[in-house]
């Protein structure tokens, strides 16, 4: 009877070493954009996150990030950040009015971000991934501050605690 228990914990440890990817390192980290194609970041801006419809499947997760920068936002990505799109590679940073997607940390929805165009002269006032920031031969992107604020209420969603949990085993400098 005691090598039998012994012999079923040792096979329950060998299969869960050999598992994939738990559900916690799945959903400690990922960017989220949203299941309707046709929204942009203008239509969006000022709703409650918990409203908004995700799509299914994040275009990036943590096992998709190698490094993030704390101080300039900057994160380092497995491949090219092109990559992470598929089809939409060439249109993710076409839309005018910014093209949404929201950061989620521990399944928490933590902020909403988007991509944006430099061409466009409209900014929303959300953090943003504008296309020269995208150095696709360093498999990097910095996402920046929201560009208008007020500065004595002002509080930067991007130094939120939640996402430097998310990213402890990331974090570089």
């Amino acid at each position: 009877m005691r090598i039998l228990f012994i012999h079923l914990l040792l096979v329950t440890v060998l299969v869960s070493c050999n598992s994939p990817v738990s559900p916690d390192a799945q959903n400690r980290f990922a960017m989220y954009l949203l299941q309707s194609d046709t929204l942009t970041t203008k239509d969006v801006e000022g709703l409650e996150l918990v409203g908004l419809e995700l799509n299914n499947r994040p275009f990036i997760s943590y096992d998709d990030i190698v490094g993030y920068n704390m101080e300039t936002h900057k994160v380092y990505l497995n491949e090219k950040l092109s990559n992470y799109f598929g089809s939409d590679s060439l249109t993710i940073f076409s839309e005018y009015f910014g093209k949404p997607f929201i950061i989620v940390a521990n399944d928490q929805r933590i902020y909403l971000c988007s991509f944006h165009s430099s061409f466009s002269s409209w900014r929303s006032n959300t953090p943003q991934v504008v296309d020269f920031s995208a150095n696709n031969d360093e498999k990097s992107f910095i996402i920046s501050g929201a560009p208008y604020y007020d500065k004595s209420s002002f509080k930067d969603v991007r130094n939120d605690e939640r996402i430097f949990l998310a990213l402890r085993d990331k974090m570089i400098k």
